[in-house]
């Protein structure tokens, strides 16, 4: 057995719903590469239903490690209750055991952290791959990805495939396999087109709330879609989200407006994004559902972000926009919904998902 010749690969990504989508590109990539190698993957039960029906699969594993994700870590990652809790997950676990006695040849993290090269470890995996220079994940591998800030992170996760010795050309864009009925349901929900009305999501949700651009302004943003425009406006998210929308919009249209919040799955909110004209968002898992489906796009970040070119060049899209502050150049983040508005025409009449 060479790196280079796989019977089975095991991918780690036990990360977020967006880091989870945009391994997918690398998912096709092995199976161009390695057809008949078996596949599988491990992610929190969270970002599970984010690959059903994905044809390059042949198994999701349950791994619900406590490192690296918001769903479960409930501490700094350089913590020691991180490292103790990650140490206890990586020995004792049952889903440790089950990825041991899976056999894999060879094994990819793709975040390339501390923990997850001990998984790989114990898991008996020979041949391991990680990442160099951001989360210690250069430890027990016999080869990296050299991290670099500035590199799309679907980009640096295809270069795995070089290191296992393939060549594929893949485009680096996320990928989530609708079926048909969930593609008939979301046409449903939109309803019947009229002229001069398009569809716009809204997903005010984001993480904690220094990432996001803030309830009251996605509230007023709302609010000006519905004075200037008649397009219809879904928006989605979670529990957490309903809430704010409930206490900040003016659902006083509800005929143009629908609330998905908390209503529905995170496939059934991916149906309704491949359904639509133009996305807006904070940085969270709307932003790369409508990279996946090359739906136009504008994303506000919040103050927690230093750089919106960099976030560009990190998790961005050909369609899509990203708006926020640059730190380094003294640039604050003054995007009013005003201006956000007036961006969206702009930016959806030059990718020719506006009519006016």
């Amino acid at each position: 057995m060479t790196p280079h010749s796989p019977s089975s690969i095991f991918v780690l990504r036990n990360n977020d719903l967006g880091d989870v989508l945009v391994t997918t590109p690398l998912l096709s990539g092995l199976r161009l590469a390695f057809p008949n190698a078996k596949v599988s993957i491990g992610v929190g039960k969270w970002a599970r239903t984010l690959l059903e029906n994905n044809p390059d699969l042949d198994e999701i594993v349950a791994c619900n490690a406590p490192w690296h994700n918001k769903q479960n870590c409930n501490f700094p990652a350089n913590s020691p209750k991180t490292f103790l809790n990650g140490l206890w997950y990586v020995l004792f676990s049952r889903e440790s055991r089950f990825i041991t006695k899976s056999r894999h040849s060879h094994g990819i993290d793709v975040l390339g952290s501390r923990q997850g090269s001990w998984l790989l470890k114990r898991a008996r995996i020979h041949h391991r791959f990680g990442v160099n220079g951001y989360a210690g994940g250069e430890e027990w591998c016999e080869a990296c990805v050299d991290f670099r800030e500035d590199r799309n992170v679907a980009k640096a996760g295809l270069a795995f495939l070089e290191l296992l010795g393939a060549k594929a050309e893949i485009e680096p864009r996320p990928r989530i396999f609708l079926r048909d009925a969930e593609r008939l349901e979301a046409e449903s929900r939109w309803g019947e087109r009229k002229e001069k009305s398009k569809r716009i999501i809204l997903a005010p949700g984001g993480g904690f709330s220094e990432k996001c651009w803030g309830d009251e302004n996605f509230s007023r943003l709302l609010q000006i879609f519905l004075e200037e425009t008649n397009h219809k406006i879904a928006i989605i998210g979670s529990h957490e989200d309903k809430k704010r929308i409930q206490a900040n919009a003016p659902l006083s249209t509800p005929i143009r407006i629908e609330d998905f919040c908390g209503k529905f799955s995170l496939r059934q909110s991916a149906a309704l994004v491949a359904q639509s004209d133009f996305v807006l968002s904070n940085s969270s898992l709307p932003m790369h559902l409508a990279g996946a489906f090359g739906i136009p796009s504008v994303t506000v970040l919040g103050e927690w972000y230093d750089s919106a070119q960099l976030h560009q060049r990190q998790w961005g899209y050909p369609e899509g926009l990203v708006l926020g502050k640059e730190a380094s150049s003294g640039i604050p983040n003054l995007f009013e919904p005003e201006d956000v508005f007036h961006i969206y025409k702009k930016h959806a009449k030059e990718n020719n998902s506006l009519s006016l």
